[in-house]
């Protein structure tokens, strides 16, 4: 997991000044009054991923359009967080990055190479941040051990969840104008844009992490809860994730779990809210 720096509750005054004070190439985010170390540098293959998504994006930007590409040296505002993003695309006339702070107020897509240290963090408490962006229409989370993309498209019924997996499949960024086929995506790490990885597709998310995420989402996590997301199949857990993302916890754990499970989640002697 990420490092945070202190446990205590610190302003955003506090946070500017520890940035100033931090060594080169360090990275320091901010989140409901917590500082947090990122990791910099990484691995030879998230640093590989990173700068290939840059440079493929920029090459397919509307030259001279409202857009522009940036990487994670550059700092992105969601409200009162600070973060540092592999990569994002800021549009409009908020895209310059302000000259002090190098700070972007906004972005319509955002892509996060995952990492074993900081895959939770992307995953729950930064995602949920990232939602509040008013602009943002695309969240992608990119896997560095297999060709694998996980990406949230914001439509008008809430988030669409979209699995891609493979050389040949494409990850539609459709509010910037940009596609990006997986297999040129991991042309930088050879075996795995060939297909030579072999190994089944990982689960995109486990049954804690779909309770650490509903918890997120106000839905009580129960013993019984916890047991019933224990028998989720990979294909389930990214299932319930999804309808978390889209409904906001709305429903209840009926409008989460698959049907198979409705009848023993309405026989537990929980409290009704916990239903739906």
């Amino acid at each position: 997991m990420p490092l945070a720096l202190r446990d205590a509750f610190i302003d955003l005054e506090q946070y500017e000044r520890l940035c100033a004070a931090a060594g080169e190439g360090e990275r320091l985010e901010y989140l409901d009054g917590e500082v947090v170390r990122m990791m910099v540098g990484g691995s030879t293959a998230h640093h590989a991923l990173t700068r290939r998504l840059d440079g493929l994006i920029a090459d397919r930007l509307a030259p001279g359009g409202p857009c522009a590409v940036f990487r994670e040296t550059m700092r992105l505002e969601a409200g009162t967080a600070r973060f540092y993003p592999d990569v994002f695309v800021a549009c409009g006339a908020g895209v310059a990055p302000d000259a002090e702070t190098r700070g972007v107020p906004g972005a319509t897509v955002i892509l996060e190479v995952l990492s074993p240290s900081t895959e939770r963090y992307d995953r729950g408490r930064k995602w949920l941040r990232y939602q509040s962006l008013p602009d943002l229409r695309h969240f992608a989370l990119v896997a560095q051990d297999q060709c694998r993309i996980e990406a949230f498209h914001r439509q008008a019924a809430g988030w669409h969840y979209e699995l891609l997996v493979g050389p040949d499949a494409v990850l539609r960024l459709e509010a910037v104008g940009v596609e990006l086929r997986l297999g040129e995506v991991y042309a930088v790490l050879p075996a795995l844009a060939a297909g030579a990885d072999d190994r089944p597709a990982q689960a995109a998310f486990t049954p804690a992490q779909v309770a650490s995420i509903a918890a997120m989402r106000g839905l009580p996590v129960s013993g019984e809860i916890e047991a019933l997301l224990a028998e989720l199949e990979p294909d389930a857990c990214a299932a319930a994730v999804a309808a978390l993302v889209a409904g906001d916890g709305v429903g209840g754990w009926a409008a989460i779990l698959p049907e198979r499970l409705h009848a023993r989640l309405n026989a537990r002697p929980d409290d009704a809210s916990e239903r739906g």
